[in-house]
């Protein structure tokens, strides 16, 4: 659990997770793209196979996928300069924000087998964190939950107003592969993973990054877990007030 009092978001912060959500897949981009020309640049033929359009229709649907989540990050990126530059208040309708991040993983969710099963309070007030931050809280939140449960399955989504914490609560549970009590411990320190790094997969930075945008925020987040029972995420944001 961690609490702070600051209500400044930590831009660099933000930025930073802009920068990793951009590396995984332009990593992926670059990777495919070698491998296409590379396996057909040789290649001495007047009409393609069957087989060779598969290949290359399915390298191009997910270079497709890679490019939109880079084009929503680039424009998410620009909202924030924007948001700067207007000195914007920081407030934000949670649910909103959850049916909007549910929306842009739906291919990926439906690839991985994995369904969203939505609880959202209809009266929830504006919460004191910005649609960016909020975002990237979300965002990493449901992602990580997908890469905990490799065989599909149901990610639980539940917001409600939160009194005993005075503030706004999210929860989300997997039914993923768990976490162990000495990794528990850890998963909110910088490049600290257990799953396997590379294209595609985690840079170790997420947590870390929902961590110091929920502290900046004044709110708190707590993890809780079991080997192969799955994963359980509370977070609570505190309630925007108009001066």
């Amino acid at each position: 659990m961690m609490k702070s009092n600051s209500q400044i978001p930590d831009y660099f912060t933000v930025i930073s997770g802009f920068a990793h959500e951009l590396d995984s897949p332009l990593k992926s981009i670059l990777t495919h793209t070698r491998k296409l020309i590379n396996d057909y640049k040789n290649r001495d033929f007047e009409f393609l196979s069957y087989k060779d359009f598969k290949i290359i229709m399915s390298t191009l649907e997910q270079l497709e996928r890679q490019l939109q989540h880079c084009s929503r990050t680039t424009s998410r990126m620009l909202y924030v300069g924007k948001r700067r530059g207007r000195l914007e208040a920081n407030r934000c309708q949670i649910n909103s924000i959850i049916k909007n991040v549910v929306g842009e993983l739906s291919e990926q969710l439906k690839s991985s087998k994995i369904k969203i099963s939505p609880r959202l309070s209809q009266r929830l007030p504006l919460a004191a964190v910005g649609p960016i931050e909020c975002h990237q809280i979300i965002h990493n939140v449901i992602i990580n939950a997908v890469q905990a449960m490799p065989i599909g399955g149901t990610i639980k989504v539940r917001t409600l107003l939160d009194k005993s914490l005075g503030g706004i609560g999210i929860h989300v549970t997997d039914e993923g592969v768990g976490i162990t009590p000495d990794h528990l411990s850890k998963v909110f320190e910088p490049f600290f993973t257990t799953k396997e790094r590379g294209v595609d997969k985690s840079s170790g930075l997420g947590l870390s990054i929902i961590h110091s945008i929920i502290q900046a925020a004044g709110g708190s987040i707590d993890i809780k877990s079991s080997l192969r029972k799955g994963t359980v995420v509370h977070i609570s944001l505190p309630v925007y007030k108009s001066r």
